[in-house]
């Protein structure tokens, strides 16, 4: 984003690895590209790997045991991850989300397929919503202490406890758990909840990047979940869809105006929006959110909404959100076909 001085990502050296150890394979199955890709494929997305890895069995301490299944195992993993109140967790809690995170993206890697058993998706995604606030500054790009820390544990910022990822192991994880559509839409309504309140921080006058930057960060973060939503199989896809739109209808609250909670304004009025104005069939599904967030906040403002300051800004966040999607298309072909990326 170019209001931003936000270093660029760091390449992946997990990635290298991963690649490193493919070719092994290759050697050792003796069958080339191709048996290697059969021998990923047919290793299913079940827990087994998960339970056994060290740093999330830590993690979950008492609550962990060897005959869990899937769905006991997202249980504890929510259970672990999270506290009594929502969005504020312990460095333990912290700590276990990331181990979760970190395994669950190694997991997919080694299988070359960005799914997870269907048992797991929705605990771990109930898990992601309570780290929304994480996850739309690692998915935005440009707080540069998360790009920093991004292979180190979890840390006290003052009264709060932060957890970084790689955005793209962030990326695989959402994907995984993505076919399951009322996952998807938590997450993605979690993450414009957090845009809500970076947009009313924005003072009266602002200018430049003191402006420009929430609208822009929040669109980029929008552009991995747009990624995502065009990864889902379209042999699935208008059903998927629906059972987004209804879920965001079904979880919508009321609406308060905007001098009263500027930030339930703001992602109140575009959840209602998108239940009215968004169709299943629509090719481009969600991905006029960043411009409709732009409208809501700036009409809310008083501002004209057809002005060259807010039509700059809408061309900005469509840019931001597109370059978005096309990296997280990109991260999910890498995954599934490693031995192609670098």
């Amino acid at each position: 984003m170019n209001d931003t001085t936000t270093p660029p990502r760091a390449a992946r050296p997990r990635r290298k690895l991963l690649l490193a150890a493919a070719a092994t394979a290759i050697v050792l199955v003796g069958g080339g590209a191709v048996s290697w890709t059969v021998v990923a494929r047919a290793d299913k997305p079940d827990c087994d790997s998960l339970s056994s890895d060290a740093a999330l069995r830590r993690s979950l301490g008492d609550a962990y045991r060897e005959d869990m299944d899937c769905g006991a195992l997202g249980t504890a993993i929510r259970s672990a991850a999270t506290g009594a109140v929502p969005g504020r967790h312990t460095l333990a809690e912290a700590r276990a989300m990331r181990a979760a995170l970190t395994a669950v993206a190694a997991d997919i890697e080694r299988r070359q397929d960005p799914v997870v058993a269907p048992d797991l998706r929705a605990p771990l995604a109930a898990a992601l919503v309570d780290y929304a606030q994480d996850t739309q500054e690692i998915l935005s790009g440009v707080n540069g202490e998360y790009t920093r820390r991004e292979d180190d544990a979890p840390w006290r910022d003052g009264t709060t406890v932060r957890m970084p990822a790689r955005v793209d192991d962030l990326v695989e994880v959402l994907r995984s758990v993505s076919p399951d559509p009322a996952a998807y839409a938590d997450l993605r309504a979690a993450h414009v909840r957090q845009c809500a309140a970076h947009l009313a921080e924005v003072t009266t006058g602002a200018t430049g990047a003191r402006y420009t930057s929430p609208a822009r960060s929040c669109a980029a973060g929008l552009g991995h979940f747009d990624g995502i939503a065009d990864d889902i199989p379209e042999s699935q896809g208008e059903q998927w869809r629906s059972d987004v739109l209804l879920r965001l209808k079904n979880t919508a609250g009321r609406t308060p105006s905007y001098e009263t909670d500027p930030v339930r304004h703001i992602a109140g009025t575009w959840q209602q929006a998108v239940t009215e104005q968004v169709a299943p069939d629509q090719s481009r599904f969600l991905k006029d959110d960043s411009s409709r967030i732009v409208d809501i906040w700036t009409a809310a403002r008083g501002e004209g909404t057809d002005s060259r300051k807010v039509n700059d800004l809408q061309a900005d966040v469509a840019n931001d959100a597109g370059s978005s999607a096309g990296e997280t298309q990109e991260a999910l072909k890498c995954t599934r076909h490693p031995t192609d990326c670098g």
